[in-house]
């Protein structure tokens, strides 16, 4: 029987059996897996008014609500579940994401932590708990608690990722490259930890290290614009231009973006083609949203540029 039908006969046993609570608490259960939230809160509520005690309810209650994007209402419900079973890990741990899409970091990370108080070895709270120290610009801290997420479950190469970004904060360079190697281990296709590299390699002045591990990147997700932007400066810095434009305009190609205009224009300045330079200007403007490059600078370099070419 697959889950529609399981769906049609639960529907039909809790319309026929109003009081087959069983059966209303599985119809919940595949309503949350299907994403029908609103017809799993209505058996939620009917069930609650039943069992006003019950903290799986309330917890499912939360979920709903969280999956609907409404957080004050999930915040409220979480809170509920876990008043009654304050030592429910699984509660504690909603709860506590809750609080940081809320922006409450100091209530989620006393949850996280709590989490680990019940449940010692619970990988995902070390990670959660490792990013908010993050946050609060606690490297330290965020290493300690992404070594612990390691060592709860190794293959998890985002805590892998993660603790090697902070390991570069504090310019453990060795460190933060074993471990984006340790990712790549884990996830060879995952593209931002060789951009990562490249970027420690670029600043190591290991140019080839580093472009051979952009070109890496870009293999891997031909859309990563930081990949191609790094790439093409460095080949702008060795004066192959022409390189440079190649891969600018394979960029461009794939996703429209102010800053991979603003470096053509950089490339046309130099080759002295000063009408594409305009139009390259013109073009990062047009999709500022993107530029990451001074606004105001750009678009005084296209009036004073107009102008130069207007004066021929």
């Amino acid at each position: 029987m697959n889950d529609t039908q399981r769906f049609d006969n639960l529907q039909t046993t809790v319309k026929l059996n109003p009081k087959n609570f069983q059966a209303r608490r599985e119809l919940i259960m595949l309503c949350l897996d299907l994403g029908f939230e609103e017809h799993a809160l209505f058996h939620i509520k009917y069930l609650l008014n039943i069992f006003p005690n019950d903290a799986n309810l309330y917890f499912n209650m939360g979920i709903c609500y969280e999956k609907l994007k409404d957080f004050d209402n999930a915040l409220i419900s979480y809170k509920k579940a876990v008043e009654l079973k304050p030592d429910e890990a699984d509660f504690l741990y909603n709860l506590a994401l809750v609080y940081e899409i809320k922006g409450d970091i100091d209530d989620a990370m006393d949850n996280f932590k709590k989490v680990i108080y019940y449940k010692e070895e619970d990988s995902n709270a070390f990670f959660s708990l490792g990013i908010l120290y993050s946050k609060k610009n606690n490297p330290n801290m965020a290493i300690k608690c992404f070594k612990k997420a390691i060592e709860y479950n190794y293959s998890d190469y985002f805590a892998h990722f993660y603790l090697a970004m902070e390991y570069k904060k504090i310019n453990e360079i060795d460190f933060a490259l074993v471990e984006y190697r340790k990712v790549l281990e884990l996830s060879p296709d995952y593209s931002w930890a060789y951009f990562n590299i490249a970027s420690i390699y670029c600043e190591l002045d290991r140019i080839d290290d580093c472009t051979m591990m952009l070109n890496k990147a870009i293999e891997k997700n031909p859309n990563d614009m930081e990949s191609y932007k790094l790439l093409a400066q460095i080949m702008i810095k060795q004066g192959k231009t022409d390189e440079a434009l190649e891969i600018l305009t394979k960029a461009a190609q794939n996703h429209q973006s102010g800053d991979i205009y603003y470096l053509m224009s950089r490339i046309f300045e130099i080759n002295e083609d000063f009408s594409s330079q305009k139009d390259c200007l013109t073009l990062a403007l047009d999709f500022k949203e993107s530029l990451t490059f001074n606004h105001d600078a750009v678009k005084n370099e296209l009036k004073e540029l107009k102008e130069k070419v207007d004066a021929k």
